[in-house]
């Protein structure tokens, strides 16, 4: 015999007075849960310990041994009998005691494996994802408990969620067609049957990007397709379009998919049977094992068959008696959906384009979009785009101008917010902070430090200036301090040149040459200037005027004492 188990506090307990054991599963509602009653029994020690937060397994072999906590005990008393009623969810749904405290506001492009590794840390929970799913703009997403997150997350990438106790798997399509069937009125002992046609669609006429259609395309000469259930006389007609798409191939394809979605009446079937692999090992391959399971529904009514899937399963594993099935070739939307989509699904791709955008009177061009979760852009009549504001490259967001070739000319980072010019900054006014490298022409730069660098031109009003060269304009005010100014022209000067004393107060020298070696200035032509020569010459308009200040010094000396010689004759003549 298989018996339910409690575990509590690392033991094991064998619930062998467990009755009415049913498991309830349902595929578009967060409910996975088992219910059963336990009567009291005066030397049974378990009755006592079966509280809320205690553990109960099924054994591997049932319910592919799924686990659930208990949440709910209500005690029974029946004249002299005295049970539990209890209830206990999966443990997957534990994921809600979790709370995540980030909050993304705008995120484009993610996929759905980097939004489930956010809601797994710090849980014990793994999560698994089947099939291919697209990536996803997020906008406002956090600060929720996670698994209100995760359902969520399962809507906005139109996924289904399948538990195995702590691995929660994410998937395109949950349960599997094990070749079940059912025949409506034949099969079953007690059903109840709801249909409605309020969204069917047998001909469908398709519109892509700019009013695509699909005329010329592999034969067809309209804009629709019919469905094989279409009946001229009682027609279903609508109309879809696909904003994006392009390609007359990928609208028909689309197209194909909405009508085979929608070219059926809505159709439940709410039925109580016997599970027959329990009383036949025969139907064993065709049983239904979970919700989400397909199976292949013949309606004689209808006069056709389709595939339907289990959208809620209730079953009694531990014994043979009618269960409860739903079984629905559509889900259900509820109120919660359609304001999902409203708020989500709404954000996806706005597009403003207007031909005659008027605004206070000026006529502009056709140019702004919003686009595909990647931000804002605007571009010229022929479109091409000029300026992107969010994401403008992979990865990348902020701010990014491109010139009419595409080339991006200037970007911001919003990580850094570094700015970043591909081109020139010509003239106006660039006041504070520090300009690093690069060459700077003409305007006026004003304040702070210039470090490295070349500055060409203009005028430099204040400030400190650090480094490297200055070629050309004009640098006015200020000081300029310490270091080296070579100048391989001309310098003019306006009034006086000063040299101070030294602190020993030996006179500073001014050299015209290398300071280093005092050569002369060499194949300089002067014709009109005085100028001094680094070996201690005079020139004046070209000529040296005098020798070496020695030489002038001896002839000096020379001339005083012969003007002092024929001073002492002549008043040695007078008698004196």
């Amino acid at each position: 015999m298989k018996y339910l188990e409690l575990w509590k506090d690392g033991m094991r307990y064998v619930l062998v007075y467990a009755k009415d054991v049913v498991v309830v599963e349902s595929l578009d509602d967060p409910q996975f849960y088992t219910r059963f009653t336990y009567l009291k029994l005066n030397d049974d020690i378990r009755y006592d310990l079966i509280t809320e937060g205690g553990e109960i397994r099924f054994p591997n072999t049932v319910e592919r041994g799924q686990r659930f906590i208990i949440r709910s005990v209500k005690e029974v008393r029946e004249g002299p009998k005295v049970y539990k009623v209890v209830e206990a969810h999966h443990v997957a749904f534990g994921l809600a005691r979790y709370f995540y405290d980030g909050y993304i506001d705008f995120a484009a492009a993610k996929t759905l494996a980097e939004m489930l590794t956010l809601l797994g840390a710090d849980t014990p929970y793994s999560f698994a994802i089947q099939g291919d799913f697209s990536a996803q703009d997020i906008y406002e997403w956090g600060e929720k408990g996670k698994f209100e997150l995760l359902s969520d997350l399962a809507k906005l990438y139109g996924a289904e969620i399948a538990y195995d106790n702590y691995e929660i798997t994410l998937t395109t399509r949950k349960g599997a067609n094990r070749g079940a069937t059912v025949r409506y009125k034949r099969d079953l002992k007690g059903i109840t049957r709801t249909s409605h046609d309020l969204e069917r669609v047998t001909r469908l006429f398709g519109y892509g990007k700019n009013g695509l259609t699909i005329e010329g395309y592999a034969g067809h000469t309209t804009k629709y397709i019919d469905s094989e259930y279409y009946d001229p006389a009682n027609p279903f007609e609508a109309s879809v379009t696909f904003t994006e798409i392009e390609d007359k191939s990928k609208l028909l394809m689309e197209m194909q998919k909405h009508l085979a979605k929608y070219q059926l009446p809505n159709i439940a079937y709410d039925i109580d049977f016997v599970q027959l692999e329990k009383v036949d090992s025969a139907f064993e391959p065709q049983k239904i094992v979970e919700a989400g399971d397909t199976v292949t529904v013949y309606d004689s009514l209808l006069g056709y068959a389709f595939d339907a899937r289990v959208r809620v399963f209730e079953r009694y594993p531990f014994a043979p008696k009618s269960g409860r099935v739903v079984l629905a070739n559509f889900r259900e939307f509820k109120v919660a959906d359609y304001i999902f989509q409203a708020t989500v699904g709404s954000k996806k791709a706005l597009v403003y384009t207007s031909k005659n955008a008027v605004l206070k009177g000026i006529t502009y061009d056709d140019s702004l979009t919003l686009v595909d979760g990647l931000g804002m852009r605007v571009s010229n009549p022929a479109g091409t785009e000029l300026v992107r504001l969010g994401q403008y490259e992979p990865a990348k967001y902020g701010l990014a101008l491109f010139n009419l070739a595409g080339a991006k000319t200037i970007w911001q980072d919003a990580a850094t917010g570094n700015a970043y010019f591909s081109g020139n900054i010509t003239a106006s006014t660039i006041s504070g902070g520090t300009i690093t490298g690069g060459a700077i022409s003409g305007g006026s730069i004003s304040g702070t430090s210039i470090s490295g660098g070349t500055i060409t031109g203009g005028a430099i009003s204040g400030g400190t200036i650090t480094g490297t060269s200055i070629s050309g304009g004009t640098v006015s005010g200020a000081n300029i301090v310490g270091g080296t100014i070579s100048v391989n022209t001309d310098i003019y000067v306006g009034r006086n040149i000063f040299m101070e004393a030294s602190d020993n107060l030996n006179s500073k020298r001014l050299y015209f040459g290398p300071a280093s070696t005092g050569v002369n200035i060499q194949g300089d032509v002067f014709t009109h200037s005085l100028y001094l020569n680094a070996g201690n010459r005079i020139y004046l308009n070209g000529t040296d005027v005098l020798s070496s200040i020695g030489s002038l010094q001896s002839d000096m000396m020379l001339v005083w004492s012969n003007i002092n010689a024929l001073w002492t004759a002549i008043n040695s003549s007078r008698g004196v």
